[in-house]
């Protein structure tokens, strides 16, 4: 065999052991499928607890509290509910205040987000989510402006919201949803009321301490 043949045919080889390991970085750097990683939970369905006066945390007083029920007429279409959360206020009680679970729902897997179906009638008002992180801080979030009308399904993506990576000590480390904040508008009209419905809330998790080399891949 010629030096000339030689080298092409070093040089062939040397192609495809490049290509081979070109093809091997790519699987590797690929996406992987995370449908399996993730769980969905239901956090709260409304179904069973009762909710009423004493969840709200106001400043006011009781003569200022908004009206906080179990409702069975408001329900959401996206899924087989039969109750949900109607919470009321008219002008006169326009005021800010907490909702607060008896009890509170918490995780020591990763919460990537949770997701809320809500009923606004376009108050006005906002409302946050209250959670405890592994700082053991409480933290509100803002969930929603009532500038809409009518049922949506919210997303709240909390990956960078919170601290849930306690990797020290794997102390303190879950997350604990308190409830919520509601902060009224600067002022509402005389004769207005705002509505809103809080139903199905779901959270996405997946285990703790998985570590992520790439914005889309996962490994342990």
């Amino acid at each position: 065999m010629s030096w000339k043949k030689s080298k092409i045919y070093l040089f062939q080889i040397f192609s495809l052991i490049m290509l081979g390991g070109i093809f091997f970085l790519s699987e590797s750097i690929l996406p992987k499928d995370l449908s399996g990683i993730y769980k969905e939970y239901v956090v709260q369905d409304f179904e069973t607890e009762v909710f009423g006066e004493e969840n709200v945390k106001a400043k006011l007083g009781p003569d200022f509290s908004p009206e906080v029920r179990i409702s069975t007429v408001f329900r959401t279409p996206e899924r087989e509910s039969e109750k949900s959360l109607y919470v009321e206020l008219s002008a006169e009680k326009n005021q800010s205040f907490q909702i607060l679970f008896k009890k509170p729902w918490s995780s020591k897997e990763f919460v990537k987000e949770f997701k809320f179906h809500v009923y606004a009638n376009d108050g006005g008002g906002s409302l946050f989510v209250l959670v405890r992180d592994s700082s053991l801080d409480q933290k509100k979030i803002l969930l929603t402006h009532f500038n809409f009308s009518g049922w949506k399904v919210l997303s709240l993506d909390i990956t960078r919201k919170v601290r849930q990576d306690d990797l020290v000590t794997h102390q303190n480390s879950e997350l604990v949803f308190l409830g919520f904040l509601y902060e009224a508008p600067f002022e509402r009209k005389r004769g207005t009321r705002e509505v809103f419905v809080i139903d199905d809330i779901l959270a996405k998790t997946r285990p703790k301490y998985l570590l992520f080399p790439g914005e889309k891949a996962l490994v342990k």
